[in-house]
């Protein structure tokens, strides 16, 4: 969010340039997947954005200085751990065979 501190701009640049890449794979996936996939994915699109919107608008309109700061950072530091953790969910469908 460059709008939530100042003298960001290489943070938003690298985080801009990886939501559009993640955006394009999202686009070519709906493109091409079945319609039960892209249901899914559409579904699970809208409720990324919401949260993202929520967290703009809570940051911005509720919270100044350190506290937005310290809320927009808890929230990435949580989203990143889910993201690099969702590929562990795999594990539980196929049991590693000896």
């Amino acid at each position: 969010m460059p709008f939530g501190s100042p003298n960001n701009l290489l943070v938003s640049t690298i985080n801009g340039t990886g939501s559009g890449t993640e955006l394009d794979y999202v686009v070519v996936f709906v493109i091409f997947a079945p319609m039960k996939g892209r249901v899914m994915i559409l579904g699970l699109f809208t409720l990324v954005l919401t949260v993202f919107a929520t967290i703009v608008l809570v940051s911005l309109f509720a919270l100044h200085g350190k506290g937005r700061k310290l809320f927009c950072g808890l929230a990435a530091t949580h989203l990143s751990i889910i993201m690099y953790g969702s590929p562990l969910t795999i594990i539980g469908r196929f049991p590693p065979s000896l």
